[in-house]
């Protein structure tokens, strides 16, 4: 039987997300469906513009490009809900 680890280090969540991506850098069309599907990529790009995401995305190439984030940015910005998340419930619970 193996050794089951807590994963509190955003850097393994980077790295999880990195294998599920399979690259550093996904675009924003991407990460909608898993990390915000309440945004339409239209609202999304429009928040982009705004720079009214949750976690920074930028444009590789002009105003034409997609916008794309980097896998570490996303991963801070998941660590940073799941720790507001538990602050709540362990005041909720405590």
């Amino acid at each position: 039987m193996g050794v089951v680890r807590k994963i509190d280090d955003p850097f393994d969540i980077v790295w999880l997300l990195q294998m599920k991506y399979r690259k550093p850098v996904v675009s924003l069309e991407e990460l909608i469906p898993d990390y915000l599907p309440h945004l339409t990529l239209v609202q999304a790009n429009k928040r982009a513009n705004k720079c009214n995401l949750p976690f920074p995305v930028f444009k590789s190439d002009g105003r034409n490009s997609p916008f794309y984030a980097h896998l570490s940015d996303v991963a801070l910005w998941l660590v940073s809900v799941q720790n507001t998340a538990k602050k709540d419930w362990v005041a909720m619970n405590a």
